[in-house]
């Protein structure tokens, strides 16, 4: 009887490989490793960035694509690709329709106390002009100093002040105020809940009605806090809109409102805005609203629709995640241990994207080890696997079935 650790040994000893690289789920790609995309694509999006950048119009563009045809390792990609340019990104997976969903998921990813440190840091010099004593203060000892109620209170007022003036930040005296809030109440709460950014509330961070000049007021918070010349937001399919049910008219009005300002505020603000979604989601986001699609995507111009691979950048794509766990520098820049037809089997199938790649070259690896396939493995072994993983692609069906 095989044990746990079997089937990795005989990866290491038969495939020459220190593990298995594909990851089941390309959602968990580490995007600390540079990530492999098609030169075509790089090509197309790179372009297509660059003539944004030097527009007047929204930083916006959508990636369309059916379920599995890699918008999430595109947007992965982006990520590596916008840290290099200096622009700060954020990928949100699925964050909800409303205004202050976003705010609030992107908050709680920035985190409240490092937030608050960050604006307090670019506060010091403003705040302490002449003291260098104080200015030496650290964020730790400055909260001890507003632990009352009355203290804080008082740098409430002075940190609005700043915010308004100094830092330039909004040109709104209550939007400065409920920053400043968010600052000086780090002392009793340093962490966000879903209710800070529900505008109107008892306890909200956020006036009512005030959604979209706040929102400019935190992209241009976090643009000083983190040195940066611009922010991407990479949106990965807004909730229950890339689905192929009918969407209610509320949740409709929802999402074009939220998808409406994102737009207003990366044509004002150095922000990115880039959203993955389904083709179905493409055509139902036009059909609620014709002339904000127009705009989104500088009527049809701009936006990048994801299209199978051709054969050699599939080979392309097994052998650069083949590469990255080599043991045994000769196999380098080969398929080995798969037959050299896996990608032409596949091509039979139509199932030539990244997704469904990366996710079959999990499972093969895995299924081989456990059965102790030799090596290269055999194609009726692989064929067998592709069976059972896209049957809805045998008969030369396209296989859209959502995986």
């Amino acid at each position: 009887m095989a044990t746990l650790d079997q089937p990795l040994q005989h990866i290491r000893g038969k495939y020459y490989l220190k593990h298995n690289p594909f990851p089941p789920a390309t959602t968990g790609i580490d995007i600390r490793r540079e990530l492999w995309i098609p030169s075509s694509w790089n090509s197309e999006l790179t372009h297509l960035i660059e003539l944004l950048k030097g527009g007047t119009g929204p930083k916006a563009f959508p990636i369309i694509g059916r379920y599995g045809s890699g918008k999430t390792y595109l947007m992965r990609w982006l990520e590596q690709f916008f840290l290099n340019e200096g622009i700060l990104p954020y990928f949100f997976d699925n964050p909800g329709l409303q205004f202050y969903d976003l705010a609030n998921m992107l908050m709680r990813k920035v985190g409240r106390y490092e937030f608050s440190k960050g604006l307090w840091e670019l506060s010091k010099t403003y705040l302490y002009s002449g003291q260098p004593r104080l200015i030496e203060l650290t964020f730790e000892e400055w909260l001890q100093s507003i632990s009352s109620k009355q203290q804080r209170d008082k740098a409430l007022g002075t940190l609005r002040q700043v915010f308004e003036t100094n830092l330039e930040l909004t040109e709104d005296e209550e939007i400065a105020y409920r920053l400043a809030l968010l600052v000086t109440q780090t002392v009793v709460k340093p962490y966000f809940d879903y209710r800070d950014f529900v505008a109107g509330g008892k306890e909200s961070l956020v006036a009512e009605r005030q959604e979209p000049p706040y929102f400019r007021t935190l992209v241009r918070a976090l643009l000083r806090v983190n040195n940066v010349s611009g922010i991407a937001f990479l949106i990965d399919e807004f909730e229950e809109v890339s689905s192929e049910r009918r969407i209610s008219k509320r949740k409709g009005h929802e999402y074009l409102a939220t998808l409406h300002r994102l737009i207003n505020l990366s044509e004002k603000e150095p922000l990115w805005l880039i959203t993955a979604m389904t083709e179905e989601g493409a055509t139902a986001t036009e059909k609620l609203d014709p002339a904000l699609w127009e705009r989104y995507t500088s009527e049809g111009q701009y936006k990048f629709e994801l299209k199978p691979l051709q054969t050699e950048d599939g080979k392309s794509l097994l052998v650069w995640w083949l590469d990255r766990a080599r043991i045994d520098d000769s196999k380098k820049c080969t398929l080995f241990p798969f037959p050299d037809e896996i990608v032409s089997m596949l091509e039979q199938r139509l199932v030539l994207y990244p997704r469904r790649l990366v996710r079959f070259g999990f499972f093969v690896l895995q299924e081989a080890a456990q059965n102790q396939e030799e090596a290269p493995i055999r194609k009726e072994f692989v064929q067998q696997v592709m069976d059972k993983l896209f049957p809805e692609a045998k008969g030369g069906s396209s296989g859209n079935r959502p995986e």
